[in-house]
């Protein structure tokens, strides 16, 4: 389930983030600004999840909404409402919901926004150019590595629509051979998200058991 969030978490050699790139942390600064300029957003996404070492490859499309540091997602498989202190995910299959209060080393895992706090501490930067993505959109590449190695994140590739700095691609590579790939296909920006977003409403699933893990 985490790995999934990843993404979703965004979500994070030595020679080459000796230093911080200036450039990269520019791209950065003003994708920050962006999001927080752009209200509530509403995406759709396509993510891979690789193992490189079985060659295996799942897929799948889901939808995420976002405001703040809130946000809403779902996949075939799962749906995950947080409100910016409570976490409820719903397994679709189980009919299951979990309730959490993720701490703040969990939150920036799970939540997409964390991106834009994350390049600020702990992590080393640089930029790999203009590129094109799968959509033929002019895009800035981004590249974040962790100064703390012990986390199952080696680095993190991120590009950025030249347009309007919101990014539209993750690509995260992890120690276990496993990488998670994300593809923004469309979103829209300063969209009307009442707060109930991005709660779980129980009258909508009266089957579900709700486990409180608080």
């Amino acid at each position: 389930m985490k790995k999934i969030i990843f993404i979703v978490s965004i979500l994070f050699s030595v020679a080459a983030f000796a230093q911080k790139d200036a450039k990269a942390k520019n791209i950065l600064d003003l994708a920050t600004q962006k999001y927080t300029e752009a209200g509530g957003i509403d995406a759709y996404f396509s993510m891979n999840i690789k193992d490189t070492k079985a060659k295996v490859t799942h897929s799948f499309d889901g939808k995420i909404q976002m405001k703040g540091n809130k946000f809403y997602f779902s996949t075939p498989e799962n749906a995950v409402w947080f409100d910016g202190d409570t976490q409820w995910a719903y397994l679709k299959n189980n009919e299951e919901v979990n309730v959490t209060k993720p701490g703040e080393e969990e939150t920036q895992m799970m939540n997409p926004a964390a991106i834009f706090e994350l390049y600020k501490k702990g992590c080393k930067y640089k930029y790999n150019g203009e590129k094109k993505d799968i959509k033929s959109r002019l895009v800035y590449e981004v590249e974040l590595s962790p100064e703390n190695k012990k986390g199952e994140i080696q680095k993190l590739q991120i590009q950025f629509n030249k347009t309007d700095y919101m990014p539209v691609m993750f690509q995260i590579f992890y120690k276990n051979n496993l990488q998670n790939v994300i593809y923004i296909n469309t979103y829209k920006t300063k969209q009307i998200l009442p707060d109930n977003t991005f709660v779980f409403d129980k009258k909508k699933y009266p089957d579900a058991e709700i486990i409180d893990l608080r």
